[in-house]
Order: structure tokens, then sequence, then C-alpha cells
């Protein structure tokens, strides 16, 4: 079938005390790079994902009036949390064992991004290797001794403490993995000649939805999360630990087909956190098969599933009036 995609986002700008109202973003209809190999925003347009993706981009911040070479930054959205370890600046330094990252000096604010993780790409005899799970990072060599006095990764991901499984040594951050990284890559089906000839553009048979996802690992959830979600990011915001709770408020579609109206599937499905603008984005999506004739679509319907709590519709010009009568008084 032909497939029309709706996609919805319900965006709050979230100040770093919890306070939470409504906001604006709009859907994106590609990725956005990060000017360092990654990707700073994902693709929003998808025809259909399944669960929830969380992700989140930043700086990780270290505690205010207190040095150290060392700290914990981390992310928790209902029952989802990923914890990493973020070092100051350090360098490979290779031993009688092994060749690993040296001590770390005075941690600065750092940017969660791929390029201080683990991983990178070399050429070895015309040949092009990379670490496929994030080949813009460092440390990735088939010559470790080779890395020796050069910058080392400085971000690495916390094993998790109720699995004991331990994450993927690439995915020291938060943020959403491109489209061509794994383990989206090998999700994408296999385009060779059978389905070139026979199939194109529709996607290979052996495609999985999985490659829809953008959310690392940790960060999916496998069934999709409710909307009024508690939330905790540390180890970001200078301002400390960053607790809220977003809105009981989802969307709901539907669609008017030669005349019958009838609701269309949906859920949460991204939980995107800016903490660098504050800001939280949820979206959602429908997928309608289009019929032979496509107007016979006639409409699409995207409706609120309940009332906005009001505090949250509270524009800046009301808050500063209430802040001044609560100080009257």
């Amino acid at each position: 079938h032909d497939v029309a995609a709706v996609v919805a986002k319900v965006s709050y700008e979230i100040d770093p005390y919890g306070k939470v109202r409504l906001g604006f973003r709009l859907v994106r209809l590609s990725e956005v790079p990060d000017d360092h190999g990654g990707i700073k925003f994902p693709n929003d347009l998808c025809d259909e994902k399944p669960g929830t993706d969380v992700g989140l981009i930043g700086n990780a911040n270290p505690p205010r009036g207190k040095p150290v070479d060392r700290m914990l930054a981390w992310v928790q959205v209902g029952p989802l949390r990923k914890v990493i370890n973020v070092f100051g600046p350090r360098r490979f330094t290779t031993t009688l064992r092994e060749t690993a990252p040296g001590p770390a000096q005075k941690l600065e604010p750092t940017p969660l991004r791929y390029d201080l993780c683990y991983g990178g790409h070399e050429t070895v005899e015309d040949v092009l290797e990379e670490e496929a799970h994030n080949p813009v990072g460092v440390g990735f060599s088939r010559t470790p001794d080779s890395l020796a006095g050069s910058a080392a990764y400085v971000l690495e991901p916390v094993p998790d403490p109720n699995t004991g499984s331990t994450p993927h040594k690439s995915y020291g951050c938060f943020a959403p993995i491109p489209a061509n990284w794994e383990p989206r890559r090998s999700q994408a089906g296999t385009p060779d000649f059978e389905w070139a000839k026979n199939r194109a553009p529709v996607r290979p048979r052996d495609f999985s939805l999985d490659h829809n996802r953008w959310a690392v690992p940790e960060l999916r959830s496998a069934a999709p999360l409710a909307p009024a979600l508690e939330c905790e990011v540390g180890g970001v915001l200078p301002e400390g630990i960053w607790k809220f709770t977003l809105p009981d408020y989802a969307v709901e579609f539907a669609a008017q087909i030669a005349g019958e109206r009838g609701p269309l599937a949906t859920h949460l499905d991204g939980v995107f956190i800016d903490a660098i603008d504050r800001v939280v984005e949820l979206t959602f999506r429908a997928r309608v098969l289009l019929p032979r004739k496509w107007e016979f679509l006639e409409r699409i319907f995207v409706r609120q599933d309940r009332e906005m709590p009001p505090h949250v519709l509270e524009t800046d010009e009301k808050r500063a009036a209430q802040t001044a009568v609560g100080g009257a008084r």
C-alpha cells in the first residue's frame, strides 16, 4: 500500500526548577548534524516506530566550586535510565599490558557528543576500517600502540547495576544514533539486485522497524511509555539535578476516507530532551493506508485527547504578574 504518515509534536519549555510550560518545535524532515560527525536532532518523519525512544543532547557540567577530574551524568525518563562517566582531558598511555586512557586532568564543561566517545576509523592498506557503532569517536585502531600520546575518549557508559549488562562502549552519551550507524544500519534491510529489480523503491522485505529507532539501546522502551513521565537529568545543568514531570497529555488521530471516519492507532514514540535550550519534545505518529485513489482520503484529524493543564499554558506575562502579586502580599 501507499502510506500517508502523520507526525505531531508536543514541546515543553522547562526551567531548571522543573516548571513546565508549552513550547514549540517543528517536525524535522531529516537529521540535523552536530558538525562533529554525529547528529544533533533525529529525523522525525517516518511511517512507523515501535515502543518509545529517549535521548538527550547537552553538556556535562561539573559541580560548582569543587574541582574534579571525573563525574557521573545520567538521564532517567520513566523506567529508562542510562548513566555515563565523564572524565577530564586525558591521553592514551602504553604499559607492558595495554594501551589505554591515562589519568584525567581537571574536568571542564564537556559536550555530550559521540566524537568524545570510543570509536573512530582508520585506513589500512587502502581499506577503510571503522567502529560501525561510532565511526567518529577516538580509540579505534588495529595497532593500539600507535595511539600513545594522542587524545583519548572522555565519555564512557556505566554498566547497568540492575541487570549487570554492559552497554556498548561506543555509546558514552545520550545523543541520537545516525541512521547509517549500527545497530540501525543492519536493520535497514538488504538492497540487493533482487530488490533493485523487483521491489525498489519499496523497502526490502527484511527491513526492521527498529531501523527507525534513533535512541541508544539502553534508552529504548519496547512497550510505549505514557506521556505523564517523571524525569531526572543529572550532571548536565549547571544548576544541579534537573527534575520535572511531564503533563498527562497526548494527541489522537483519525482519518476520513470516502465519507467514513475512523481512529488511527498512535502512541508516544519519542522523548527528546534538549538540555541546551531546556526543551523537551514528544512525538506521536499515525499511518494511513491509502486507497488506490488518493483523493478518497478526505481529511486527517489531529486532536488533543484531554485538556492541557492550565499552568502549562501560562504566558511569561501572566507568570510575571502572579509573581508581582505574590511579592506585594
